[in-house]
């Protein structure tokens, strides 16, 4: 069996971050099954998970990442993964949409509701548009159980949306385009 590990990093953006990274866990061996890399703000953060040989020298890894994360002046974190979770099949994959002014509480209010309606929210990115009028998005991917209806999900993010001052859409996912 191989061993997982997750490492995450973050620092100001510069060219080759992704290109050191995978260097030294291509050079070891590891495989990066899952990833999200992104910029915020000029600051950039990497989230992966890795399936690395059982032999692995974890303290050489981290020895090596600390020698060439530190010139990029990134700081990271190593740790390993005892089993990975497998998405549940039973699940139905939908995208919330959320538009309107920014203002603090968005981000609470809505995860709040999945979260008390055991709705997993799977991805979220947020996003500030516009240069004169600005308008605060959020898109969610989230995994609705089976047992829950699509149309009463659709009728209380309205009154969500009503309460928030914001649009919220609910549509299911094209897996068709993946």
């Amino acid at each position: 069996m191989k061993k997982m590990l997750s490492l995450s990093a973050i620092g100001i953006d510069r060219t080759g971050i992704v290109s050191s990274i995978s260097k030294i866990l291509f050079e070891l061996g590891c495989n990066i099954e899952d990833s999200t890399m992104t910029l915020l703000s000029g600051q950039f953060a990497v989230i992966l998970l890795l399936d690395c040989p059982k032999n692995l020298d974890i303290l050489k890894l981290k020895s090596k990442m600390k020698t060439s994360l530190n010139k990029l002046d990134l700081s990271f974190f190593l740790t390993e993964v005892d089993k990975p979770i497998k998405s549940k099949k039973s699940f139905g994959e939908y995208i919330v949409s959320v538009y309107g002014a920014d203002k603090a509480g968005i981000v609470y209010n809505v995860s709040k509701y999945l979260a008390d309606n055991k709705i997993n929210i799977t991805d979220v990115q947020t996003k500030i548009s516009g240069k004169k009028d600005k308008v605060y998005i959020m898109l969610l991917e989230i995994n609705i159980p089976k047992k829950i209806k699509e149309k009463n999900i659709k009728n209380q993010l309205k009154e969500l949306a009503k309460e928030l001052d914001v649009e919220i859409f609910l549509n299911q996912a094209d897996s068709s385009k993946i």
